[in-house]
């Protein structure tokens, strides 16, 4: 569906109406443009803007697929897009001068507002069912570790494709099987994808809660629990909670681990140890529009805080000698798609914003461990058969304990109203 030249003027001013700065940034661009919001939003603008706003937004919805259902509902995603624009625009004029060390592109998130980007953002400390112990930095397993100046698991092998989440907030399962994925590599050599989907519609039983967020403590816990963890080829993601595979879940486990561990808080040279030795999961803050349209360079954000709110996965770090502004950084594998950011990554700046880092990134770190190869005990057949009465028996008896609290409600009603 093309939207007229008359439905443009239309979104275009329903935006102007309401955002001064774009409206002024749009006069400065457009020399001879005139534009007014009077009670009924009339805008008279230079036709050649429309032209060039119309023909990018047709040529940007190609590029990354997008179809709307109704002529309404793209009038409302180009007046997203036309405002989105604006503020990239703003932006890398700034990047340009040496403000940022980042840029921004219109990406396919360019159309969310930030109520719909936010659901992307799944990371929830509330389903903490325990205080999170303190590790101490002097006995901490990789204490000692000599990290290198620079590292990359991503060019080492260790690290899958950048994944999806779409509309779910179930970035801390993908930063879980990125951690999952990257340790297998390191101890077997093997580089498995492993399902995102079982935990966002299993792990709800180890604290989860599935689109509407989760933990990486908890995800990492549950595939303790449950002895391993089925591939991405065998349970594909869905981006919604579906049934859990019972079958799947105890007689499928393409990948197991035997614990996790937390990374010293607050402490960016900890976590270089850590990413030294493995990709290690963090939670960061990113519900900011800067964020939702990082298009590249190094991040370095003056307002974005420690509100942790998403899950991700460090992958290593680095020092860029050409960046304009921050020059070490941290390398964040996403869960957006390959077509945001630097094919799906983030550089992240790393030192020089507090213990817990740029966004938080030092602020909650975990990573798994794994025994060398898979030299630990499988479980048996028996003890899956074993495992799998036990959750029938534990489901009865919880569908009998519900049940009876509702025929005990239902009975005490009855007696109250006799």
């Amino acid at each position: 569906m093309r939207l007229s030249k008359v439905v443009a003027l239309g979104a275009i001013s329903a935006l102007l109406a309401s955002q001064a700065d774009a409206r002024a940034l749009l006069e400065t661009e457009h020399e001879g443009t005139r534009i007014q919001s009077e009670s009924n939003f009339h805008v008279s603008a230079h036709h050649g803007m429309i032209d060039d706003l119309t023909s990018d937004f047709e040529s940007w919805k190609q590029k990354f697929g997008k179809e709307y259902d109704t002529a309404e509902e793209e009038l409302r995603r180009m007046a997203i897009y036309a405002e989105n624009a604006v503020f990239v625009k703003t932006h890398n004029v700034e990047h340009d001068d040496g403000k940022h060390g980042h840029w921004l592109a219109l990406n396919h998130l360019a159309d969310l507002t930030r109520e719909e980007f936010s659901h992307m953002l799944g990371y929830d400390a509330s389903l903490r069912e325990e205080k999170r112990p303190l590790t101490d930095s002097s006995t901490w397993e990789y204490a000692n570790v000599d990290a290198p100046s620079e590292k990359d698991w991503v060019d080492e092998g260790a690290v899958t494709h950048v994944k999806n989440q779409g509309q779910c907030g179930s970035c801390w399962a993908f930063s879980t099987t990125g951690s999952v994925e990257g340790i297998n590599y390191i101890k077997t050599g093997k580089l498995v994808s492993v399902s995102e989907e079982e935990l966002v519609s299993c792990s709800s039983t180890g604290g989860n809660a599935g689109c509407s967020g989760g933990l990486m403590d908890n995800a990492l816990k549950w595939i303790v629990g449950n002895r391993g963890i089925d591939s991405e080829e065998d349970w594909p993601y869905d981006a919604e909670e579906g049934r859990c595979g019972w079958i799947a879940k105890h007689f499928k486990k393409a990948v197991k681990i035997d614990g996790f561990t937390d990374v010293p808080q607050n402490d960016e040279d900890a976590l270089e140890k850590a990413v030294a030795m493995q990709p290690v999961s963090v939670a960061i803050e990113a519900d900011h529009r800067s964020f939702q349209l990082y298009g590249g360079g190094v991040y370095d954000a003056d307002d974005c805080g420690t509100s942790l709110d998403h899950g991700v996965l460090v992958v290593g770090y680095g020092f860029d000698e050409n960046s304009e502004g921050h020059k070490h950084f941290w390398k964040v594998k996403n869960s957006w798609g390959d077509g945001w950011g630097e094919d799906g990554f983030i550089r992240i700046a790393k030192g020089g914003h507090g213990p817990a880092g740029q966004c938080g990134v030092a602020s909650e770190p975990v990573y798994a461990t794994k025994n060398d190869g898979d030299s630990a005990e499988l479980p048996s057949v028996w003890d899956e058969i074993k495992s799998f009465a036990a959750d029938i028996k534990n489901k009865v008896a919880k569908n009998g304990r519900e049940g009876g609290e509702m025929n005990a409600r239902d009975e005490r009603a009855n007696i109250a109203t006799a």
